[in-house]
């Protein structure tokens, strides 16, 4: 019985080593599906993901190219402490002579050192002391000066002023300060119809004589003799003749009339100017009139001196 059951057991675990045998991954499989996923990751810029299944990969088949992967992606996640030792691990493991295996060691010296400078660097970094702070001294205060007091000037009497010899009137007004009256616009305005009176006039006596030096004109071109001796006009007839003298001398008058008017009214508009004057200055009047007469008047002129 006891052997019987000895060999039973046998056979039992005997079939259990075989079916966990059977049922158990591959490592090289389970490496590559590693790797695969780690390069995945590694482009994706999962830097530290790609190095812990790089490393998962070199624990189901120790090859010498997951370790450098893993290091170089610990350097790119800039953890420097992790890819260190990783890099120095390539280095121990992998020798072989081929040209890959040499171009590859000498790949990962140079990482190795960038790595430890970096370290280096960093310690360097914590382990300096803090900068110094500089404190300033404070200014002392600016002493406060006074202002300036300026001396009160010295108040003097005034010097004596003589009073003038003559005062003047402030009162009196000066013709220059004077208003314009009434007298003055009649003046101006007498003399102003005077002068155009005696400038019209000269129009008349100047149109009288150029009509009647036209009228000689053609009678000196325009001489006919008869049988009889006398001397006739062909084109001026008598009547036009006639009209023509006529003409001139009312035009004649006209101009002595209007001339006459006009200038009798510059004197009187210059008399009331003058008059205006001298009752400001020396309290001289004169007075104009018109005095009705039978079949007429009569103008005066009147005044006091």
């Amino acid at each position: 019985m006891k052997t019987a059951f000895s060999l039973l057991m046998v056979l039992v675990m005997a079939i259990a080593a075989t079916s966990a045998y059977a049922t158990s991954p591959d490592p090289e499989k389970q490496a590559s599906a590693l790797v695969a996923q780690a390069k995945e990751r590694y482009q994706a810029g999962d830097f530290e993901p790609a190095a812990q299944l790089y490393m998962q990969a070199y624990g189901e088949v120790q090859r010498p190219a997951p370790v450098f992967n893993a290091a170089r992606a610990y350097e790119q996640a800039g953890l420097w402490s992790e890819a260190k030792p990783l890099f120095e691990l390539y280095l121990q493991i992998d020798r072989g002579n081929d040209a890959d295996s040499v171009a590859g060691r000498a790949d990962a010296q140079q990482h190795l050192e960038a790595v430890n400078a970096k370290i280096a660097a960093e310690a360097a970094k914590k382990n300096a002391p803090p900068p110094a702070q500089v404190v300033l001294p404070t200014p002392p205060p600016a002493a406060v000066v006074p202002p300036a007091v300026k001396p009160s000037p010295v108040i003097q009497d005034p010097p004596a002023v003589e009073p003038p010899a003559q005062v003047a009137d402030l009162n009196a007004t000066t013709p220059q300060e004077r208003e314009w009256t009434g007298l003055k616009t009649a003046a101006v305005v007498t003399m102003s119809a005077g002068a155009a009176l005696i400038i019209t006039s000269v129009v008349v006596a100047i149109v009288a004589h150029s009509d009647l030096a036209d009228l000689d004109a053609r009678l000196a071109t325009d001489q006919v003799a008869n049988n009889q001796g006398l001397i006739l006009h062909g084109s001026v007839t008598q009547q036009e003749m006639d009209s023509g003298i006529a003409r001139y001398n009312t035009r004649q008058v006209t101009a002595g009339v209007l001339g006459g008017v006009g200038a009798a009214a510059v004197v009187v508009g210059g008399i009331l100017w003058w008059q205006d004057g001298a009752r400001a200055a020396h309290n001289v009047a004169l007075s104009t009139g018109v005095v009705p007469q039978q079949g007429g008047a009569v103008w005066t002129l009147a005044g006091h001196f």
